[in-house]
């Protein structure tokens, strides 16, 4: 199996208005788009964004007529702590081949938002990291855990600070990605645009040195032509760390994929 891009958004989403037909334009074997599942979101007035399901089933019905492409349901799934029942009676009625855990807010505001500019960067990413590790706890369902430093993304952080400052929750994080045989990803978004590499370069032994050996590859696009965005790098860090495959996830089976070339 060649491995495919598992974290993008369509017009599903509510950040996105692309469409699933200039994604499959690249010819993949496979496809997943994994849109937005955010309760209660800052970032759009503190609204339900789900994605619509049955639109889709719908589109993938009406694509897979023409396309030779293998079309997967996928979900990046937003948990606030508070919220894990509700999403998971969700999941319940909604099934998916891939489902991504991320954090994207408090239930206060997006650690995204211009408002952390306003905090101390050591306070906001110490909130953060509690709230992934307690999210690893109280939140069963999911695949592959994602950009590890979203909390961080508005702010410089140098790989120092975070072994000095949070190197005690990181260990923490990774050993319960571990015990849950969940995955790793490394982040397009966080890799090139935020300039995040070296703290992935950082964040990788680290993983590893609690017996972290899943990875993943996500572009994160929210536009076409960002589908696979930075593979070909990525690829390359992970192999600088003896890593050669990636895990694909599709329902309850795992996959290993061997690391792309480009």
């Amino acid at each position: 199996m060649n491995y495919y891009d598992q974290h993008l958004h369509t017009f599903l989403s509510f950040d996105s208005d692309e469409q699933f037909e200039n994604y499959l334009a690249y010819q993949p074997a496979y496809f997943v788009a994994t849109d937005h599942f955010d309760l209660k979101n800052p970032y759009s007035g503190f609204r339900d964004d789900i994605p619509d399901y049955e639109l889709l089933v719908k589109t993938h019905q009406k694509l897979q007529e023409t396309t030779a492409t293998k079309l997967l349901k996928g979900i990046e799934i937003g948990v606030v702590p508070g919220q894990e029942q509700e999403i998971l009676r969700y999941l319940e009625s909604h099934p998916y081949d891939l489902k991504l855990i991320s954090i994207h807010q408090n239930g206060t505001f997006d650690y995204m938002d211009d408002a952390v500019l306003n905090k101390d960067k050591f306070a906001v990413a110490k909130q953060y990291f509690d709230q992934m590790a307690h999210v690893l706890d109280s939140f069963s369902d999911g695949h592959i855990v994602t950009h590890f430093d979203y909390g961080l993304r508005r702010f410089q952080f140098t790989a120092e600070e975070l072994a000095a400052h949070f190197e005690t929750e990181l260990t923490t994080i990774f050993k319960k990605i571990v015990a849950r045989d969940l995955a790793m990803e490394i982040n397009a978004k966080s890799f090139g645009p935020y300039q995040n590499a070296h703290l992935y370069q950082y964040a990788i032994p680290l993983y590893q040195s609690v017996g972290g050996k899943l990875f993943t590859l996500g572009s994160d696009a929210h536009k076409a032509s960002d589908y696979r965005l930075d593979f070909a790098a990525m690829s390359d860090l992970l192999r600088s760390f003896g890593v050669n495959q990636l895990a694909v996830f599709q329902g309850s089976e795992r996959f290993m994929a061997d690391l792309p070339a480009q």
